[in-house]
């Protein structure tokens, strides 16, 4: 249960971050990248809940992607 809310407060931390459009904007796409990969590990290991692990790991790339454009 504890994984859920620390995902939360990252993916809202990451997205009031990429919506300031400000310069320290491109760390929530890090931020979103450590909130989905908790909940992907938690859907896998700890409720068995394949389609709630695929999508966050689909939502992996895309925040692999974010960051590959936004740091290199």
């Amino acid at each position: 249960m504890i994984y859920k809310w620390i995902a939360t407060i990252s993916f809202l931390i990451a997205a009031l971050l990429l919506s300031s459009n400000i310069d320290e904007s491109r760390i929530g796409f890090v931020i979103f990248l450590y909130g989905h990969t908790i909940l992907a590990f938690h859907f896998w290991f700890k409720e068995r809940d394949y389609p709630m692990f695929t999508n966050n790991v689909m939502f992996l790339f895309v925040d692999m992607y974010g960051i590959k454009q936004w740091f290199f």
